[in-house]
């Protein structure tokens, strides 16, 4: 859903960066530092090899000139939302910031006034995606259905 609005909405802004899967990749050496490096690249529209001045500053001074699309895909943590975008009173009026995550109490607590829930899907319709991505098509072989099925139950 984020990459899709992100897709649909991205031409009315200045700048904009997607950062996906942002809690796997802050598990990693140096993520949160390769994050901000992502997302410095990103505003700036330009390959920037010299990261020895204030990352943080700099993304703050970007966020506060330009009208920007943010998506911070699967936050886990306050940490990040804070080192990632700072708080509102940061962004250049027009701005948006999108956040998901699976925690609805971290999203208020960082001060977000306005959160949609995006409901589980039912088997059919986890098969009927499941096999989209897999196969390209709506269902999937007969010969892949069994176990089509016990991929859709494993990830819930």
């Amino acid at each position: 859903i984020a990459e899709r609005t992100y897709a649909r909405i991205l031409h009315k802004f200045e700048r904009s960066c997607f950062l996906d899967r942002v809690r796997d990749k802050v598990s990693q050496t140096d993520g949160l530092k390769n994050l901000k490096r992502e997302l410095c690249k990103s505003l700036m529209k330009r390959n920037i090899e010299d990261w020895a001045f204030d990352i943080k500053g700099t993304i703050k001074r970007l966020l506060s000139r330009k009208k920007v699309l943010l998506v911070l895909d699967d936050v886990d943590d306050n940490s990040q939302l804070e080192e990632l975008c700072g708080n509102q009173d940061g962004f250049a009026p027009g701005s948006r910031v999108i956040i998901t995550a699976r925690s609805e109490r971290l999203l208020s607590r960082h001060g977000v006034d306005r959160t949609f829930e995006v409901h589980k899907l039912n088997d059919q319709d986890a098969l009927q995606l499941f096999s989209l991505k897999a196969f390209g098509r709506d269902y999937p072989d007969k010969h892949y259905v069994a176990l089509s099925k016990c991929f859709v139950i494993y990830a819930n």
